[in-house]
């Protein structure tokens, strides 16, 4: 057996063996908490003999779960039996709970888990029926209006179901009558289950004597209130993380329950980690005097382990084009050359060890930034690789697909089917209205109604059913075809349909560029359910899609400079990195800018805290004079968070077109002035 502690630093030993009671520990960005909650699970079985069916873990995202795991086996010695270890999210854990426990004690109905896009179609249903005149992008506003009203709920925040909102009964009335349960329904359901079915509680803290919550920052107060359930009163809870990483309060998720771990839970022992082991010392200094001028957090100090390396460039171009070209050529440049105007742009600077494309990352605040830097680096021949954050599968071609795998899989969804079918050539509102009443009337799914020929001659006129019969051709020519080929075969084949029925939405249309992006996007996203015909494929990715969070990521690594926003980046990390679009507004972002935000200004510089330290080796901080932002020219200043880097950690570049424009400007001015005074 490997010897568990030799590899680790006295405070990460200190973790390790502290393995009854509660404990916290604070680990800093790049400080190995990660191995450490390996080493500490492996040394809780390995030399503390519990068995691993007692051993509860709980990550932030599934690739961290897969990732964990796979350590804990290598580090444990040949014959102990590790089948029983559950390594997962809390909402992974609440669907086993649910599907396991809640049904053996008649405690919870068959259900089915709610996507996210089948969520957004009910709520495009809903909304401009509680909220007229909303913003047509609002969708995702009202879904976390939703999920903290749930959560309030759920946590007695609010003073009984009876209070609920008349938006949230009409959204629960459609889930119940559908037997589907969203993403908040997974922990709001088992921690009801946990209060009022005590043998299930009492079962389940005996079955887990030990619980590891990583990421613990990040959990909202249902989700905390559910870890006190299981951990019982006498736990042997360990929480890991950083307050100062904490990034997702737009969703519900408050870090004070972490700041207040020790009143929650009375005698527990603190451990930081603070020996950096990513990031250099240059960058170290500058991300720790940003972050200090946050007031909600755990004073702590990063030490680095590694030498001072080069400095932080920051660098101002002229206009957001201007920026993703010189993004495109520093990145030729770093690798070498990638081509000729590339190499008339080399500017001397340190060896730095970058090997390939995917040792570089792109981030952005907001994933409509990626379009512009993408189309620059392939213009200069540099793969590309854009992780497939939720956002995409709000754009509006990719949701016609989705639409259409969900019908595939279930026919009778008709949420899916009417989006689809008020897209479709010849149909429209009116006549998807009027089918809609009539599968009321008669308590029947549409596709049902509509698969009944008799019923067809009868209520449906004649051009309105030819429209639905091509319709109905094209669906069953495609169901056909997923029986026999994978998904992303079967999504080319309806991505190809949709264009020739025109059943695209109006808002993705004359999109080209965009919407092949898209299409890039999602085949990246569903490689992973391709080893089987799209019929099998299709639940799969649906199960994976719907626990799946912002910030989490189906798409393999590839040979390929990667773009994700820096919520996405979260425990990521990469020898170089670019934060672009560093202006006021954007990046800290601005609520008033878009509707569906938190305007929490810590917050945002926690969120820039994480993007500078996925940084290994070299950072490039950018910003630009004007951007085109929410369909409009904006001149912004640039990010103040960049006056809070140190000047000795800065190397500054500024585009040679600023002064050429400039000069233009003045040019200008003096000739207006001559022909005023003339």
């Amino acid at each position: 057996m490997i010897d568990l502690l030799s590899s680790l630093n006295p405070s990460q030993r200190l973790a390790v063996q502290t393995t009854d009671g509660p404990l916290l520990v604070i680990a800093g960005a790049g400080t190995g908490k990660t191995q450490t909650l390996v080493h500490r699970l492996a040394f809780l079985v390995s030399i503390h003999g519990i068995p691993a069916e007692k051993l509860l873990a709980i990550t932030f995202t599934t690739k961290a779960a897969h990732e964990m795991r796979d350590r804990v086996f290598g580090l444990c010695r040949t014959g102990i039996d590790l089948s029983g270890l559950f390594v997962g999210t809390i909402h992974s854990l609440c669907y086993q709970i649910l599907q396991n426990e809640g049904r053996a004690h008649n405690a919870a109905p068959d259900f089915e888990l709610l996507s996210p896009a089948d969520q957004a179609l009910i709520l495009k249903n809903l909304v401009p029926e509680f909220f007229p005149g909303s913003a047509p992008g609002s969708i995702k506003k009202y879904a976390l209006l939703l999920s903290r009203e749930k959560n309030e709920l759920a946590a007695g925040l609010q003073s009984s179901p009876a209070s609920r909102s008349p938006f949230l009964q009409a959204y629960q009335t459609i889930l119940e009558r559908e037997a589907r349960l969203d993403f908040d329904d997974l922990i709001i359901n088992t921690l009801a289950i946990l209060k009022k079915y005590p043998p299930i509680t009492a079962q389940l803290r005996s079955r887990f004597s030990h619980i590891s919550v990583d990421e613990y920052q990040d959990v909202n107060i249902a989700q905390y209130l559910l870890i006190r359930e299981l951990a019982g009163p006498s736990p042997n809870l360990c929480a890991v993380g950083d307050a100062d990483q904490a990034i997702y309060a737009f969703r519900g998720a408050q870090v004070k329950n972490f700041l207040q771990f020790q009143d929650n839970f009375p005698g527990a022992r603190i451990v930081r980690l603070e020996q950096n082991y990513r990031s250099t010392s240059t960058i170290i200094t500058a991300a720790q005097q940003v972050i200090e001028k946050n007031s909600e957090r755990i004073d702590k100090k990063l030490i680095p382990v590694k030498a001072e390396g080069t400095k932080i460039e920051i660098c101002e171009m002229l206009d957001d084009r201007q920026e993703a070209r010189f993004v495109a050529r520093e990145i030729g440049r770093l690798l070498g050359g990638t081509s000729f105007e590339t190499l008339a742009h080399l500017r001397p600077d340190e060896n730095l060890p970058v090997k390939s494309f995917k040792d570089i990352a792109l981030l952005y605040r907001l994933r409509a930034q990626s379009r512009l830097l993408r189309k620059a680096l392939e213009q200069e021949g540099i793969p590309v690789q854009v992780a497939a954050s939720l956002a995409l599968y709000e754009e509006p071609d990719v949701e016609a697909i989705i639409n259409m795998l969900e019908v595939i899989d279930k026919p009778e969804n008709d949420f899916a089917l009417c989006e689809l079918l008020l897209n479709a050539r010849g149909l429209g509102h009116k006549t998807v209205q009027s089918l809609k009443n009539l599968a009321l009337e008669h308590d029947r799914s549409i596709f049902n109604m509509l698969s009944t020929s008799s019923f067809l001659r009868k209520e449906i006129s004649t051009d309105k059913r030819s429209n639905l019969d091509a319709f109905f051709n094209i669906f069953r020519e495609l169901k056909d075809k997923s029986l026999r080929m994978p998904l992303d075969e079967l999504i080319r084949e309806i991505h190809q349909k949709l264009l020739a029925q025109q059943s695209l939405p109006d808002s993705a249309a004359g999109q080209g560029a965009a919407n092949d992006e898209n299409l890039l996007d999602l085949l990246t996203a569903v490689m992973p359910f391709c080893h089987v015909p799209a019929a099998e494929g299709i639940p799969l990715f649906f199960e994976k899609l719907a626990l799946l969070r912002e910030g989490e990521t189906v798409s393999p690594q590839q040979e390929a400079v990667t773009l994700l926003t820096v919520h996405g980046a979260k425990g990521l990390e990469f020898p170089v990195v670019f934060i672009t679009g560093l202006e006021e507004g954007l990046f800290p972002y601005y609520v008033n800018a878009r509707e569906d935000e938190t305007d929490d200004p810590e917050e945002e510089r926690r969120l820039f805290y994480v993007g500078m330290t996925r940084t290994q080796d070299k950072l490039y901080l950018t910003y630009a004079r004007s951007r085109f932002l929410f369909g409009e020219r904006r001149a912004l200043p640039r990010s103040s968070f960049l006056a809070d880097i140190p000047e000795e950690t800065l190397s500054r570049y500024t585009d040679p077109l600023i002064k050429k424009h400039q000069q233009e400007q003045q040019k200008k001015k003096t000739k207006q002035m001559s022909l005023f005074q003339d």
